[in-house]
């Protein structure tokens, strides 16, 4: 099965501890190597360079900033393919980052859709186009205002639609709320709880990983999505140089 890990943050991370997750990502890759679990991690940028999407009636709605306002938000992803919950939670415990940041674990409903370019996306091989990653934020919407099945049928074609102009990397619809079990360490403790890392009556519901020429680019292919006409899409990059140094051709 493949599943899906929000890392969480509150901030910049003390240099100690930075110090310690770095003397331990070799060993951990090399575990993850040796038991071949098809596994990517990447780093987002800060919260204050995303942006928010909704197109409601026709009109396309773009504020600056995150989706939610709250101390905690979402830093990075891992993807991942195990036998099942059990495996997962004993991989993502066994990370560095762990020891110090929530993981929220979440299956995908199917798939999910990998794109031509998902492998240089995991070797944080960005010359391709800068990665932006669009986080389908629901709730609060009337279960009678939206066809669901319909839309993600809809989804499912604007993915394939992406795939078939090299833009699309990954992604797909996830297990709702409950399914998720968040990883949190209390002075060296291991503590399973179910449900996201935030205590908040919105969830995300899919995500999309996308290669455009710049952040312009990255928010017309948001307002396209179908979930924007019903839900918000936050839009951030991922951390790359290529996005720190300027536009980038998008392959």
């Amino acid at each position: 099965m493949k599943y899906l890990a929000f890392i969480g943050t509150e901030g910049a991370m003390p240099e100690e501890a930075v110090a310690v997750m770095n003397r331990g990502f070799p060993a951990y890759l090399e575990e993850i190597d040796r038991r071949q679990l098809w596994r990517l991690g990447r780093e987002l940028d800060l919260p204050h360079t995303a942006a928010t999407v909704r197109v409601r009636d026709g009109e396309t709605l773009v504020t600056d900033g995150p989706f939610l306002e709250t101390k905690e938000h979402v830093a990075g992803i891992d993807l991942f393919e195990v036998s099942g919950l059990d495996e997962a939670i004993e991989i993502e415990a066994m990370s560095p980052v762990a020891q110090f940041l929530p993981f929220e674990i979440r299956p995908f409903r199917q798939g999910p859709r990998l794109g031509p370019g998902v492998d240089a996306f995991g070797d944080h091989d960005d010359s391709a186009g800068i990665p932006y990653l669009l986080i389908v934020w629901a709730g609060g919407i009337p279960a009678a205002l939206l066809d669901e099945p319909a839309v993600l049928q809809e989804t499912e074609s604007w993915r394939q639609d992406l795939d078939a102009r090299g833009a699309y990397v990954l992604g797909g619809a996830l297990g709702g709320p409950e399914t998720s079990t968040t990883i949190r360490f209390r002075d060296g403790q291991m503590q399973l709880i179910d449900g996201p890392f935030l205590d908040i009556d919105q969830f995300i519901d899919g995500v999309d990983v996308v290669r455009c020429a710049d952040r312009g680019q990255a928010l017309a292919l948001a307002a396209t999505h179908p979930f924007a006409r019903y839900h918000a899409i936050e839009v951030r990059s991922f951390y790359s140089e290529a996005a720190h140094q300027g536009p980038q051709p998008a392959g």
